[in-house]
């Protein structure tokens, strides 16, 4: 009898924690768009918003993305979508990727996956779009064309200039096994882009003025750093991020609480 109970408990425990493990619901918004602009000559997926929405006492993650289609185009226009729900792992992946540059596809027609600063795949170091310039302290610092110049505000570049040494460090981070795949936030993991960035509070302000939803996201964000397996996935489970990515925001707490 008490074997009876104590293999009865074990399958209680069993279904609890697999019921408790948030689910993966299928390919992302981001997966679906890049899919339905395949035709597209290029196009950038920006995360522009995030939120923690509460419906019938059941919390909903959404996102806001930031969409351009051939921004080499001066008439193309970025698009800010409406609040789409996301399931909880992938909320969780992104906690720190606002003002990130989802995925993209650039000119050469090579599609990005892995988070990075907007612009960075394809636009900024390509001399067909701009050239390194000198400022008067004789850092050498990003400049698009004239005719390209609008690409400034459509990823995000007016509020600091994209120096050549932060670029080169971005070259490095990509070419390097072990973080070729993970999110880039700056050298040396600083805040220079991400949900915390400079960058982004100019961009997108109304995020941090949110203070009810700065609550409920530093709290998940507390559930989140507590407990990182419960939202990782494997790498069989998604076969177009690694999981160094999965890992990458579950089982960090960038920069604190948010708006801070």
């Amino acid at each position: 009898m008490k074997k009876i109970n104590f293999a009865f408990f074990i399958l209680l425990i069993l279904l609890f924690s697999c019921e408790s493990k948030p689910k993966y619901s299928g390919p992302s918004p981001v997966d679906n768009m890049v899919r339905d602009m395949a035709n597209e000559k290029t196009f950038s997926i920006i995360l522009h918003d995030m939120q923690v929405d509460d419906k019938s006492g059941k919390d909903v993650y959404q996102h806001k993305y930031k969409v351009t289609k051939n921004p080499m185009d001066s008439t193309s226009k970025a698009t800010v979508t409406n609040w789409t729900n996301v399931d909880e792992v992938f909320f969780a992946e992104n906690l720190d990727n606002m003002g990130l540059e989802l995925a993209s596809k650039s000119p050469d027609g090579k599609i990005h996956k892995v988070p990075s600063p907007p612009g960075f795949n394809g636009y900024v170091g390509n001399e067909r779009y701009g050239n390194w310039r000198n400022d008067n302290n004789g850092n050498s610092f990003w400049a698009f064309y004239g005719q390209y110049m609008f690409m400034s505000t459509m990823f995000n570049m007016m509020s600091r200039p994209t120096y050549r040494s932060t670029y080169t460090g971005y070259r490095s981070y990509r070419n390097s096994p072990s973080t070729r795949n993970a999110p880039y936030y700056g050298s040396g993991g600083r805040n220079s882009y991400g949900t915390n960035s400079p960058a982004t509070r100019a961009s997108n302000p109304s995020f941090y003025q949110r203070k009810q939803q700065q609550s409920k996201l530093s709290s998940f964000r507390q559930k989140v750093t507590s407990n990182p397996s419960r939202y990782s996935r494997s790498s069989s489970s998604r076969t177009d991020r690694t999981s160094s990515r999965t890992s990458g925001s579950s089982s960090r707490s960038r920069g604190g609480s948010f708006g801070k």
